[in-house]
C-alpha cells in the first residue's frame, strides 16, 4: 500500500466499515447457504454508495427464486434512509392530479428496496410497456404527466436510488427494455448447493423473523449509518476514473441489444450504447467498495459480465476460450447452433468481434 511500510500496513487497524462488513458476513454465513462473497460485497457496496453525490444509482440483482438474494435485502429496508416499493403501476407513477399522497414524492431521496419484480413482469404487455417507458423519464429526475383535460399536467421532479431483485424470466423482457433505454446495472446472484439451502432453511425456521432477520438488519443498519458520514467524503482519482470508464464504456457495448424481428431478422442496426450512465453509476459503487476497502476492477469486470444478456455472456466466453465455431460452441453449451450464430453476429455487428471471431476489445475472463 503506497505510503505505508510493512510494519505500519501491519499495525494498521481495520476501519469500523470493514469490521461491520465482516460481521454481517458472518451472520449470513451462519444463517444461509452463501457462496456468493463478491456478490454480497457488491450489494452493500451500492447500499453504502446512496451517501456517494451523482446522478441515480439503479441496480437490479438476478437470481433463482429462494436462493437467499433478498435475505440482505430486507435488512437494507429496514433502515431510516430506505423505502420499500413492491408493485408498480402507471397510474401510481403518474401521481394523478387530486392532492393525495405521490409515489414518488414519497420515495424521492431515499433508497429504495424492491424485493420482487414478478408483479411487473406479470402484468399485461401493454401495462408492462408503459411501464417501462415511465422509468425512462423517471430515471432522467422528472416525470411530465399529461391527462389530455383542462386540468392540465403534473410534473414530479424525483431523484432516488434503487435496488431491485427479480428473477432469470426477466431475460425474456430484456431486449424490450434495453430498446427503450438502458437503466439499470445488473448483478447475477450465485446460489449455494440446493440441499444445503434447503436444509438451512429449515433449521431457521423458527427463529427467522424474531431473531436472525432482526440481527442481520441490526447490524446491516449500522454499516450504513457509518457509511453516512464516510462516504461523500471518498475521492477517486484521475488514474481510477479512468480505469472506470473504461469498463463502462465497454459493458455498454456488451449490453446493446441488436433488435430482430420474430423471424431473427435485423430490424435496426444497432448503435452502441455511450458508456455515460454507466460511468456515473460505477464511480458511485467504486467508492462503496473503497469505503469497505475492497478492490473495484474484479468487481466492474462481474458486473461487466452480468449486465449483459446471458446467452451473449455465455458464447463469449467460448469465444474468448478459442472456440469461435458454431457448432462447437453449440456442442459446449447446449445452446442451438443457429442461436449461436445469431448471438455471433451480434457481436461482429457491435464490433466486438470481427469476421474471423477475433476479439476487438481486451475483456478480462469472467470469474464465475
Amino acid at each position: 500500500m503506497e505510503g505505508l511500510t510493512v510494519a505500519d500496513f501491519l499495525l494498521k487497524e481495520d476501519s469500523l466499515a470493514v469490521k461491520l462488513l465482516g460481521e454481517v458476513e458472518n451472520a449470513l454465513g451462519e444463517h444461509f447457504e452463501i457462496v456468493d462473497w463478491m456478490g454480497v460485497e457488491i450489494i452493500v457496496a451500492v447500499t453504502a454508495a446512496h451517501y456517494a453525490p451523482g446522478e441515480m444509482l439503479w441496480f437490479r440483482e438476478i437470481g433463482a427464486s429462494r436462493s437467499g438474494k433478498t435475505e440482505l435485502l430486507r435488512a437494507i429496508s429496514r433502515h431510516k434512509d430506505t423505502a420499500k416499493m413492491e408493485a408498480l403501476t402507471p397510474a401510481a407513477l403518474r401521481g394523478g392530479l387530486k392532492e393525495a399522497p405521490k409515489m414518488l414524492k414519497r420515495i424521492d431521496g431515499k433508497l429504495v428496496v424492491t424485493k420482487d419484480l414478478a408483479p411487473l413482469l406479470t402484468k399485461s404487455r401493454e401495462s408492462r410497456n408503459e411501464i417501462f417507458g415511465l422509468l425512462r423519464p423517471i430515471k432522467d429526475g422528472e416525470l411530465v404527466a399529461d391527462y389530455g383535460s383542462s386540468e392540465g399536467n403534473l410534473s414530479q421532479k424525483v431523484k432516488f436510488d434503487w435496488i431491485v431483485a427479480t428473477t432469470p424470466v426477466f431475460e425474456q423482457y430484456r431486449q424490450l427494455e434495453s430498446l427503450l433505454g438502458e437503466r439499470f446495472i445488473d448483478m447475477r446472484w450465485k446460489p449455494g448447493d440446493r440441499a444445503k439451502m434447503a436444509l438451512k432453511a429449515g433449521m431457521n425456521n423458527p427463529d427467522l423473523d424474531g431473531k436472525i432477520r432482526p440481527e442481520l438488519a441490526t447490524l446491516v443498519c449500522a454499516l450504513m449509518d457509518e457509511a453516512s458520514s464516510v462516504v461523500p467524503t471518498i475521492e477517486i482519482s484521475a488514474k481510477e476514473m479512468e480505469i472506470i470508464s473504461g469498463y463502462a464504456d465497454k459493458t455498454a457495448r456488451l449490453r446493446t441489444p441488436v433488435a430482430r424481428d420474430r423471424d431473427r431478422h435485423i430490424t435496426i442496426y444497432p448503435e452502441p450504447e455511450i458508456g455515460t450512465d454507466l460511468t456515473q453509476g460505477f464511480s458511485r459503487i467504486v467508492k462503496g467498495l473503497k469505503f469497505l476497502e475492497i478492490d473495484f476492477e474484479p468487481c466492474l469486470n462481474r458486473l461487466l459480465w452480468d449486465s449483459m444478456p446471458k446467452m451473449r455472456a455465455i458464447i463469449l466466453t467460448c469465444v474468448l476460450n478459442g472456440v469461435v465455431e458454431a457448432e462447437k460452441i453449440a456442442d459446449i453449451t447446449h445452446i442451438a447452433t443457429n442461436t449461436v450464430r445469431y448471438v455471433l453476429e451480434d457481436l461482429r455487428l457491435l464490433e466486438i468481434v470481427d469476421k474471423n471471431k477475433h476479439l476487438l476489445i481486451q475483456i478480462h475472463p469472467s470469474q464465475q
